[in-house]
């Protein structure tokens, strides 16, 4: 219902308050994407480091996921930073990079001969609804990306629609790392407990 909310706030700036400098190409939402998305694939690759066997595998490929993400929506060649190395993250440049990374992804996968479970973790697990929503949003903003649908503001319904899955992908590695940092704050008082 948060969500629904700001959603319409949203929405209700830009048609009402002709706020449009809001949506606009590296604008207030898609500067939002990029830092759920670079906030997210750290999260991630965090978790990875935390756990172990397949799900070590599934949490760097969600990091790499969001990586991959975050080099599609920010224009990285346009930062000052690495004017000089942009290149790399822009059209031909970032299609091999994301070659190589996924490779070596799925080399890792193959591997440890963990695909079968690897594949079973991603049908079962606990956030494939996370997931699934996060791909819906994505079409949902593909269709106003395309023209699909002939709608006044069809720039912002793709860019709110973007927000929220990467939002909603990003949900997930928080809400495990918050879990773990309350267990292993509550581990030592259960340790003295069991010690008394």
């Amino acid at each position: 219902m948060t969500l629904l909310a700001l959603n319409i706030l949203f929405a209700g700036l830009v048609i009402e308050f002709e706020y449009h400098h809001l949506h606009g190409e590296n604008a207030f939402l898609e500067n939002l994407q990029g830092l759920f998305l670079l906030i997210s694939a750290l999260a991630y690759f965090r978790l990875s480091r935390l756990s172990t066997e397949d799900a070590s595998l599934a949490y760097l490929g969600a990091s790499l996921l969001c990586f991959s993400f975050f080099t599609r929506e920010v224009d990285l060649e346009l930062l000052p930073v690495i004017e000089h190395v942009g290149f790399l993250f822009h059209g031909t440049g970032r299609t091999i990079i994301l070659l190589v990374v996924w490779s070596f992804y799925a080399r890792l996968v193959v591997r440890q001969g963990a695909l079968m479970s690897h594949m079973k973790r991603l049908r079962v697990g606990k956030y494939v609804h996370n997931f699934t929503i996060f791909f819906v949003f994505l079409i949902i903003g593909s269709v106003f990306d395309r023209a699909l649908l002939l709608v006044v503001y069809s720039r912002l319904f793709e860019e709110l629609a973007e927000t929220n899955a990467y939002l909603i992908l990003a949900l997930p590695a928080f809400y495990e790392l918050y879990c773990r940092r309350r267990k292993s704050l509550h581990l030592p008082e259960s340790v003295n407990a069991n010690a008394k």
